[in-house]
Order: structure tokens, then sequence, then C-alpha cells
């Protein structure tokens, strides 16, 4: 069936580019060059998706956004802007869009992002909110994916990834999200809890039921019931504390220590572990049949190094509302780092260059990268860090544009979306000749 796509630009040529290239490869499209006439061309007519820019006149691609999250929630978008304005796609994935083009964009660029925009679409891939789950790659599409999964049933989870990846962010989204986002989010540690106190600790105790129980605890299963409970490092925990686990998963049952009565409890469980689970349950450590009842939806997290082209996104985002930028150099540091501590690691290293640059441009020299993160990377990880960094890919764009406006700076600085006089120090910071 054809796919129905709406265009919004104000700029006519790169309008009536997409239409043509989308149009010539079996879609159906609409043009519209501004939010006001995109709105009235969704409420008139049904879309695939939407490919929109984000600096137009009378209602820019932002407000759109939010209006296409509040009344077509299911529709993605991808939004379109300059390569001088990268950092505005981090607000831009905060309001919803999926996916984003660099103006200008080449024709296998555009056409790669729109067929894994539909095929997300055609898979119920698209979740609309979660803009905690940074970046473009696509292993945090598939994380999106299984978190959009997770998020419409009350099924256990079991997040997996090494240490820093962000376990317990996505499972706070998960529970942000979920039909259980006004019950309680209870989070626990299971590595820094002393063995002893397992059962005081989950199921509660009596007043008086060992020394110094002065008073009754209801435990972490009653303060989660009819909401979530969040076991970190569920490895853990002892052998016979799993099966104790395992049974309230089962019958819901829990009996405080010291006390004479059982009540039940509904609880949704999310799991975490830094390590293989089929490694432990070799090892005697995990117990197989806790973790195929925990793994309702198992969500593996990628380290930072299999997810290199997010960093930049990342980076940025941790920028949170700084005023300051990164330098090309930058950015290609980062990009190159071996990042053992994951997206923790990097979130730590942009605050503390934030606070080295005082406010001006972070550089290279900013950056507290340690040994363990500033060695050389393999081969293939440096051919895959160095091939995607902003400064090769602004210098290809610019000469692109050149050329695409035979070499007169003015419509190229246009089609860039940035002036004559910062297209001409580009061109000198590049060595870019005319006529190149």
């Amino acid at each position: 069936m054809e796919k129905s796509i709406l265009v919004v630009d104000d700029l006519n040529s790169a309008a009536e580019f997409l239409r043509l290239l989308l149009s010539q490869n079996g879609y159906r499209v609409t043009t519209a060059s501004n939010g006001v006439e995109a709105l009235l061309a969704l409420e008139n007519d049904s879309y695939d998706l939407v490919i929109s820019d984000l600096d137009m006149p009378e209602m820019d691609g932002f407000e759109l956004l939010q209006r296409v999250g509040q009344r077509w929630t299911d529709l993605p978008v991808i939004t379109v802007t300059a390569l001088s304005d990268v950092s505005k796609v981090v607000e831009a994935v905060r309001l919803g869009a999926i996916d984003y083009l660099l103006k200008p964009a080449a024709p296998e660029a555009v056409l790669g992002t729109v067929r894994k925009a539909l095929m997300a679409r055609s898979r119920a891939e698209t979740p609309r909110s979660i803009p905690e789950l940074v970046g473009r790659s696509r292993a945090i599409v598939e994380v999106r994916h299984l978190v959009t999964l997770a998020t419409r049933s009350n099924v256990p989870v079991l997040i997996t990834g090494e240490t820093g990846c962000g376990k317990e962010l996505v499972a706070r989204a998960i529970h942000r999200y979920s039909p259980l986002a006004d019950r309680p989010f209870v989070a626990h540690n299971c590595a820094v809890m002393p063995k002893e106190l397992f059962e005081s600790q989950f199921f509660g105790h009596r007043r008086g039921s060992f020394t110094g129980a002065d008073r009754d605890h209801e435990g972490l299963l009653r303060q989660a019931d009819r909401g979530v409970l969040f076991l970190d490092e569920v490895q853990a925990l002892l052998q016979e504390h799993q099966a104790k686990l395992l049974r309230v998963l089962d019958d819901g049952e829990v009996r405080p220590v010291g006390g004479t009565k059982a009540s039940q409890v509904t609880v949704r469980f999310l799991a975490a572990t830094n390590r293989d689970p089929h490694q432990m349950i070799e090892g005697g450590e995990l117990r197989e049949d806790l973790y195929y009842r925990l793994r309702g939806v198992e969500i593996p997290l990628p380290p930072l190094r299999e997810r290199r082209e997010d960093i930049p996104l990342l980076a940025i985002h941790f920028l949170g509302d700084a005023e300051a930028g990164f330098t090309p150099e930058a950015i290609e540091a980062l990009e190159c780092a071996r990042w053992p501590g994951n997206v923790r690691q990097l979130r730590h290293v942009v605050h503390s260059a934030l606070a080295a640059a005082g406010g001006a441009e972070i550089g290279p020299h900013h950056l507290s990268l340690d040994d363990g993160s500033r060695g050389p990377v393999d081969d293939g990880d440096a051919a895959d860090a160095l091939r995607g960094t902003l400064r090769d890919v602004e210098r290809r764009a610019i000469v692109q544009s050149l050329e695409d406006s035979e070499w007169n700076r003015s419509k190229a600085a246009r089609i860039l979306g940035i002036d004559r006089s910062t297209l001409r120090r580009k061109m000198k910071e590049y060595g870019i000749d005319d006529g190149e």
C-alpha cells in the first residue's frame, strides 16, 4: 500500500526536493509551508509520516511537534535542521521526534531515514514520549521499541547491561509511561543490602520480632504494592532469597517477620543486572526459574562504544540549559574515547568540562578523559568513530552545497542555513578552495 508523507518546509526548493525524491520512490507526498498549513493537512487527510523543518514562520517545527504529539500520538515525525543548529535536534527529540536529517541531506540519507521511520511505525515501534532515551543509533531505536512494549503491560522486565548504561533510567521511563505511572516506584540495590536483613527489608517486620525492631516496618513489597519494585543487581541475592522472591512473583503473598498473618500484594517487578544472566545461571549465582519469571520483556542496553553516533547528541543533552557548546575537535575526542563507564561517565565528563570552560566553548583540553578512556581503540571502532565525526560531516556538507550552487557562496550559505561570513570562515577552517 502506498505510504503518505507530509513534508513541511517554508523553503520551496527544500520542500520540492523532498517531494520529487520521495514521489519518484513510490511515496504519496503533500507539502506545507509552515506548521499551521501542516495541521490543516493533518485534519483533512491521514499520513504515515511527517518530515518537518524546525525554523518556519507562523508556527515552527517545535510547536508542530507538540501539537502532533498531543493529537496524533502514533504519527512519527522526522525533523530537518541546518548543520549550524545541531543542538536543536536534542530539543526536537525531547518533544517526540524519532529521527532527524541535516541540511543538505543526501538522497540516500533521506530515503534510509524515511524507510526506518515507516518500518518502525508498521511494527508499532514508535514511542511518542521517551525523551530520556537520547540517540538515533539502531541500538537505541531497538531499546525504545522494547521500552514501548514494556509500557503497554504490567509484565516483569529484566534490564541487562554494563555499569553506567542507564538501567535505572530505563526502569523509571517504563514506570513513567505505563498505566502505573501514578503508583509508587520503589528502587532497591540488592548488592548493598546485608544478607541477614533480606526478609526484614523485603517482607517487613513486626515490632519486637528481633533485637532492634522497635517499631513495625512494612518492607519493600508492601511499599510497592499496586506499583513497581525495581531490583538493581538482582543476582546479588542469595539462592534461598531468590526462591522466596520467586514465590512472591507467583502468589503475591507477604508475611512480615514476627507476623502471624500473610497479606496479598500486587507488584510489578523490574529487575536489572550488569552481568550475563546465562553465565550466572551456569555458575549457580542466578536461579534459572527466577530468570525466566523476571524476563517477561528483556531489554539489553548497549554500551556506549557500540552506539558512538549517539555521543554528540548525548553530550549536547548533558549540557542542559547551558549556553556553551563544543568545538568540532572536542566532539571528535568524545567520539573516539573508550568510555568504560558508559553514559554515566560521559555525563560526568561533560559536566566537568562545562565547569572547566567557565561558559566558553568546550575544547578537547577541557575534557577530563583518563587513560582508560583516552587510549587507542581497535581498527574497527576507530573507523566507525572517525567516519561520522561532525568535522567530516560538516566539511562534506559545505562542499556539497557549494557544488550544488555552482560555487555561489550566497546560495550555498542559504542551503546550509548560515550567513556568508560563517561560510567563509568555515571554508578557511577546512581548507576549501573555490572549485575544489
